[in-house]
């Protein structure tokens, strides 16, 4: 893959895991997540992979630049979390509030035109300078991370990748109805939603954020197959 001014190209990940959490608009001791995986999270991510400082900029304006789009395979449940720390004989305990979501799946996308930038995101990945995490150090992730790069562009690669539930669960996913669809949400200069959640520097003495903008696309439609009745699987096998 060379890169291009006629071609654009996606490098996918799968974010899933046990938890994750994606806090946009988190203050102090209330750790709130968002519903989907954020842009600053994700290059939080790919900073911690390629192995670079807080609280250098300019390496993030490269990544930050990056066309980013979510589709919401598996939406998850709220997990609230309430810990109280012991501050001390003198000093009241303090009480914190974090929340998750646990047992989510997510595809997400990087869009570039500079197909050698994205390889180069890819490799970190697979072999990070720093550990990677969903959202905070307590939440890896498991694997596959990396799906790869597609000679496509971000809408049709999140449209076309196959759903990423396993066979297994599938039929419970449906409820009552007979089919799916699948929320993809993508950058888009004339989109209608707007977001503070650029990162401009991950300083932990001065953390900036700038705002782009949302589109909520055509979601992916799935429709309910059937599925053998046995839901024999590995339990273990994501965590391998």
């Amino acid at each position: 893959m060379k890169k291009g001014s006629d071609n654009v190209y996606t490098l996918l990940l799968r974010l899933s895991a046990p938890l994750q959490s994606w806090g946009s608009e988190s203050v102090y001791d209330n750790r709130e997540t968002d519903y989907m995986p954020t842009k600053s999270g994700v290059i939080g991510m790919l900073a911690a992979a390629l192995g670079i400082e807080r609280g250098e900029p300019k390496p993030l304006e490269e990544l930050a630049n990056l066309k980013f789009g979510v589709r919401v395979d598996r939406q998850g449940t709220r997990l609230d979390d309430f810990q109280i720390t012991r501050m001390g004989e003198k000093l009241n305990a303090n009480l914190s509030h974090k929340v998750y979501l646990s047992d989510a799946i997510f595809l997400t996308g990087l869009s570039s035109e500079d197909a050698g930038f994205l390889k180069k995101l890819e490799e970190a990945l697979r072999y990070p300078k720093f550990a990677v995490f969903l959202g905070r150090r307590s939440c890896p992730p498991t694997l596959p991370l990396v799906l790869g790069i597609r000679d496509r562009d971000l809408y049709e690669s999140l449209l076309e990748e196959e759903w990423l539930v396993p066979d297994w669960r599938r039929k419970s996913q449906f409820g009552f109805s007979d089919r799916l669809q699948l929320r993809i949400v993508t950058d888009d200069a004339l989109g209608g939603a707007v977001k503070k959640d650029v990162p401009i520097s991950f300083s932990p003495f001065k953390r900036e954020y700038g705002y782009r903008y949302m589109k909520e696309m055509p979601g992916k439609i799935v429709v309910k197959e059937r599925l053998p009745v046995s839901t024999e699987h590995d339990p273990m096998m994501e965590l391998r």
